[in-house]
């Protein structure tokens, strides 16, 4: 025997090669087609394979690794079993043995019997020569289930959840059941996702591939079939192997992104499409060019259309009107014009507009309307209309339907001074004029400063007012020395482009002021020496004016928090508290202080955005507060909850202004603040008690201080009725005690007992409670409001105060202003930013109107139409005519 072929039998050849011989590829291979493991055989059986059936399994394995079915012409010789190893098995479970020879005989199983006392039923797959299924039941009365393979898990089969590890007679229908079952079909149906035969993870390894063959899955027949890498083969009843199953949740989302991301790359070559044609390959720009080649002949055709059956319906149905026919539509229109004035409110914009109509009707049927003088109003409502589109501007003119100014004479309004960068004289004293500063009370003239920048678009332009190149950066005139010195250091000459625009406002606390005050095309920002230097000079500004400032608000930004830590230096010990800075001395009334505030709504959104990260999103952090964790997942638990799916009554829940929208943010959505507002507030806090679950405890109380600190510093109106959003009206109100006790106090317990876990990590601490920032941002809020309210009720004529004020929100709807002046532009320019700021400020409270409907704010207005002074009758100053002998 030992001289005979172990695949074939065949008597020894010349060239046959022993199996501790032969090389590792061929082991691996003998394995595969029969199940035999080099040099594990018993000494007894050959370990000889002769040289044909070698060549055959080169042949063969060659075959198969490029998918092709080729069978393997080796006839398996059934060496006799030695006579030690037939009493192997174990004489206990000898009636389980028998009971499995008889189930295995009649399901087409082959047995197959080892040393070690294990028998083997296995079935073959003729096509490939290799074993396809295997049932194997230990001499210790263990059993295992291989599939082409790959052993099967037992609790992942429905069929084999029951069985136990040692069976017994009773369970062997059931386990060869279980391997004669279906086999997995894998996913046919997402095949087209594949773009290669493998698909592989990020760590490098593979983690589905393309299997050929056919296969029927959910009614239709198949030709190939996505398998996940670790596929069990066996199906449970809905035609899949539990892992397969599973992995259609990924093939579904990758459909989906692949679908979007089709529409997207399709919808950047339309016409209409916004994409920045820097950011478009030159395919795409010359597909883009061909599509609007096409739309814009398409309209040409259509207006053509559209004039010619105009002209043929004058000419057809027009009536020509003789001279005594236009003197009684005249006179009709006289007769009816005391009626209609009755009909129109006194002190009414329609009023007005009607009034100005007759005149310029009554101009334009003896001289021209070059002569009108145009009604303030009615100049600011035009200015504002042209600024959102001057298209639909000319438009509503050239019409006729009604009669307005030309747009020569609003640009002469418009641009009655040449505005540049910076702290400008002509504007400054424009803003103080609307004002009527000098008629104002002391205590109207309170006001606080906000800036923010907003994102430009960079490059150059030639300014025809002023003949310079706009576009580099203009940060001041000393911060300009600071950077030209820096710049001639490094050897560089030019000013780099701007690419950010600061922004500075001034908003009153005691009225109803909100205007720019200067800006500052910058690159990426202001630095914390930059803007100490800018700040510092706009407050000597609006104090030589007569107002008095009495604070910053800022989002924040590092280069903000470093502003108002570098003040610590120039402060007295009442404005540090516990290593907070709040304030600094007045740079101009050394016996006042300047509070600083972090913006309210920023403040909320990134509360949310760390909750967010617990548990959620980037899971960056793990809060927790009286050992009980702060997560993510217990909000979108009592989503679940509130909607009832499956329950008595869906339908009625709690959290209607909930949406799946507030779980699953974009980046878009984290900026809306009323999207972070809504989910911290005691309507999801009260939610979460109706749960009653006992971890929920932190979560609910962190929901509920945050929703109280919110409604106290987001007071907006004089007449609210909810006793948290009315407006303070003396020093020692509650609510002010309740944001220094309590809410800070919140504040520094949750620190301390995350600072107090000797056992974690510095790092590891830090996760445990918001980011260090938003601390800081939250208690110089608290600390600088408490201080700043307190004094001011404290002054004459100052009854109330509202901690809206101390928001960045008009600043945040200016913003959203300027990006909708000239129709849409999310990024302008120098110059048009420049334009902008002149057309929004002469349009003054019409333009709020024009603009109400803002296209990508992340605030909402709650300005009030009958708030806006409309009929505004003060005198607009014009740009100066020069005579040709005038130099």
């Amino acid at each position: 025997m030992e001289f005979q072929c172990r695949l074939c039998g065949c008597e020894k050849p010349e060239g046959a090669v022993k199996f501790s011989k032969l090389q590792k590829p061929y082991c691996a291979w003998i394995t595969k087609a029969f199940n035999i493991t080099c040099g594990d055989d018993h000494p007894s059986l050959p370990d000889y394979v002769c040289d044909s059936c070698r060549r055959q399994l080169s042949r063969w394995n060659k075959a198969t690794s490029s998918n092709k079915k080729v069978n393997l012409n080796i006839e398996l010789y059934n060496f006799p079993v030695p006579q030690e190893a037939e009493s192997s098995p174990v004489s206990l479970h000898a009636e389980l043995f028998r009971a499995a020879d008889e189930i295995a005989k009649q399901n087409n199983f082959q047995k197959w019997e080892q040393l070690s006392g294990d028998v083997c039923y296995v079935v073959f797959d003729m096509s490939t020569v290799t074993v396809d299924r295997c049932v194997t039941i230990l001499s210790n009365g263990k059993w295992k289930i291989v599939v082409r393979g790959i052993e099967q898990n037992p609790t992942l089969l429905k069929t084999l959840n029951s069985v136990p590890d040692v069976i017994t007679v009773n369970h062997l229908a059931t386990i060869f059941a279980a391997a004669t079952g279906k086999l997995c079909s894998g996913n046919p149906d997402f095949v087209r996702l594949m773009d290669r035969d493998e698909r592989f993870g990020k760590d490098g390894s593979i983690q589905s591939f393309v299997e050929k063959g056919i296969y029927n899955f959910r009614g239709k027949q198949y030709l190939s079939t996505i398998r996940k890498k670790t596929c069990t083969y066996l199906a449970n009843g809905d035609g899949q192997c539990p892992r397969c199953h599973a992995y259609r949740t990924d093939l579904n989302a990758m459909e989906t992104y692949a679908k979007s991301k089709q529409n997207s790359d399709e919808s950047r070559t339309t016409a209409s499409s916004h994409v920045n044609h820097s950011n478009m390959n030159s395919d795409e720009l010359k597909e883009k060019l061909v599509n609007v080649h096409n739309e814009n002949r398409s309209l040409r055709r259509r207006n053509e259309t559209l004039q010619k059956q105009m002209s043929h319906l004058v000419k057809t149905e027009s009536v020509d009107l003789t001279g005594k026919d236009a003197t009684e539509i005249q006179h009709i229109v006289n007769q009816h014009s005391q009626e209609l004035d009755e009909l129109l409110p006194q002190d009414s914009p329609q009023r007005l507009l009607w009034e100005s109509q007759k005149a310029a009707i009554q101009l334009a049927s003896t001289t021209s309307t070059r002569n009108m003088r145009w009604h303030p109003a009615i100049i600011r409502w035009c200015i504002a209309l042209h600024s959102k589109s001057p298209a639909a501007y000319k438009a509503i003119r050239d019409s006729r339907f009604i009669i307005l100014p030309h747009q020569n004479t609003l640009s002469d309004y418009i641009h009655y001074t040449d505005l540049q960068a910076g702290f400008h004289g002509d504007y400054i004293l424009r803003l103080a004029t609307d004002f009527n500063i000098m008629e104002r009370a002391d205590h109207e003239k309170h006001v606080s400063i906000a800036f923010d920048e907003i994102k430009i678009k960079s490059g150059l332009a030639y300014c025809a007012h002023s003949g310079k190149i706009v576009g580099f950066t203009e940060i001041g005139t000393l911060n300009e020395e600071f950077k030209t010195f820096e710049r001639r250091c490094k050897g560089e000459t030019t000013p780099p482009l701007a690419t950010h625009m600061l922004v500075l406002m001034v908003r009153g606390i005691t009225s109803g002021l909100q205007k720019p005050l200067s800006f500052f095309p910058c690159q990426h920002g202001f630095v914390s020496y930059e803007l100490y230097n800018t700040l510092n000079e706009a407050v000597e500004i609006l104090e030589f004016i007569g107002f008095q400032v009495h604070s910053f608000v800022s989002d924040g930004a590092s280069a903000n928090r470093k502003f108002y830590s570098m003040q610590q230096v120039t402060s007295d010990d009442s404005s540090t508290i516990q290593g907070t800075t709040f304030a600094t001395n007045h740079i101009i009334r050394r016996e006042d202080r300047i509070f600083f505030f972090c913006d309210v709504p920023h403040l909320i959104k990134t509360t949310r955005n760390c909750w967010e990260n617990s548990g959620g999103n980037q899971k960056t952090r793990n809060m927790m507060y009286k050992s009980l964790p702060i997560r993510w997942t217990h909000l979108q638990d009592v989503y679940k909850w509130d909607l009832h799916i499956g329950g008595i009554n869906p339908g009625l829940r709690m959290l209607h202004k909930i949406h799946h929208e507030h779980l699953h943010l974009s980046p878009s959505l984290r900026m809306r603040v009323y999207m972070a507002a809504q989910v911290l507030s005691g309507t999801v806090a009260n939610a979460m008690e109706e749960m009653k679950k006992p971890e929920f405890q932190s979560t609910i109380k962190f929901i509920r201080m945050f929703n109280r600190f919110f409604d106290y510093l987001n007071v907006s109106a004089f007449d609210s009725t909810r006793e948290e959003k009315k407006p303070y009206r003396t020093p020692d109100d509650p609510r002010l005690q309740w944001l220094t006790d309590n809410f800070l106090n919140f504040l520094y317990e949750w620190q301390h007992e995350s600072d107090g876990m000797d056992f974690l990590t510095k790092e590891e601490k830090k996760r445990l409670c918001l980011s260090p920032q938003t601390l800081e941002g939250l208690r110089i809020t608290v600390y600088s409001f408490v201080a700043l309210t307190r004094k001011l009720l404290q002054l004459p004529g100052v009854h109330a105060i509202l901690s809206e004020k101390f928001t960045q929100d008009p600043l945040e709807q200016y913003f959203s202003r300027q990006r909708a002046s000239g129709g849409g532009n999310d990024n302008p320019t120098v110059a048009e930013f420049t334009n902008n700021t002149l057309s929004l400020q002469v349009s003054s409270d019409a333009s709020k109107i024009i603009h109400k409907s803002q296209r990508g704010t992340n605030t909402r207005s709650k300005r009030n139409i009958s708030d806006v002074d409309l009929l505004n009758s003060a005198e607009l100053p014009k740009k100066r005519r020069y005579r040709s002998t005038e130099f």
